[in-house]
């Protein structure tokens, strides 16, 4: 059923706009083990370290712009910062999310619960990450940030050439928000619970990934404390565009209901189509 979710998704996602493809979607619902792709294009994630399984999911709620009704699943729990948890998506880089290109565009997104750090310096709660350990071939990240002289920032890291950041905000440990980053040829935007809060145009270029190059959710390959999650992550996906501001809110929501029959996909897919046809 995972995978028919992202059809639903996608579906969802092009009723106002072009089609958005979901190429990753880590749900983290599982109880044990490795967590699956629900798109089935990415390979599953193996383990590395102590994760805390079936933690409490995102639940009922106002999140900013993004409401959550009927909400579903659970989470898992990383860290603290100085425990090296993370998941380590296939033996290689043939996946769609490690192929995407620094001058293409995407979309990467995803629910963190931050927990409080035992550590007194900057670190970063990394939802995704690209390349290898070395780092040589830069590849890049996204997470949410926390600097104790300026607060929480969202992230998004291009190894090599630049971090770059949110206008810092304040949040809560403990609660719930959802992080996105938009990535168009170097052109990334960053989003704080369904709203846009920066925009950092053509600065941030990653490079290719080599054939050494990992997936990772949770952390990063080679990273030290201050690269690891820290708190509870859920509903984390990946779109091969940038989406519009309202998608970014469609797709929040879709992460964390409950996946849908083939009979109610055919009932969502049906008035869709009718609305794109009255667009035309």
């Amino acid at each position: 059923m995972k995978i028919l979710s992202s059809v639903v998704s996608a579906v969802l996602l092009s009723a106002s706009a072009p089609a958005a493809h979901l190429i990753g979607s880590y749900r983290l619902d599982e109880a044990s083990g490795n967590i699956l792709d629900g798109t089935g294009l990415n390979p599953s994630g193996e383990l590395t370290g102590t994760a805390n399984y079936a933690q409490p999911g995102v639940p009922n709620g106002s999140y900013g712009s993004i409401a959550v009704t009927n909400a579903t699943g659970t989470s898992i729990g990383f860290g603290p910062s100085t425990q090296d948890t993370l998941f380590i998506a296939g033996t290689d880089n043939n996946n769609p999310i490690m192929n995407l290109a620094s001058t293409g565009s995407f979309t990467a997104m995803g629910w963190i619960n931050p927990g409080v750090s035992v550590l007194t310096t900057q670190y970063t709660n990394r939802l995704f990450s690209t390349g290898t350990e070395a780092g040589v071939d830069r590849g890049w990240s996204m997470g949410l940030s926390y600097n104790p002289a300026t607060n929480w920032t969202v992230r998004f890291t291009a190894y090599g050439v630049a971090d770059k950041d949110s206008t810092p905000f304040s949040i809560n440990t403990g609660e719930w928000y959802h992080i996105a980053t938009t990535y168009d040829n170097g052109t990334t935007s960053m989003y704080l619970n369904g709203n846009l809060i920066n925009v950092h145009a053509n600065t941030a270029l990653f490079g290719d990934e080599s054939g050494l190059g990992r997936l990772v959710i949770g952390g990063r390959l080679g990273g030290n404390d201050r690269d690891q999650a820290n708190g509870l992550l859920d509903g984390l996906s990946v779109y091969n565009r940038v989406l519009t501001v309202d998608e970014v809110r469609e797709a929040a929501v879709l992460s964390v209901v409950p996946e849908p029959s083939v009979a109610l996909l055919g009932i969502l897919a049906a008035p869709l189509m009718f609305r794109r046809k009255r667009n035309v």
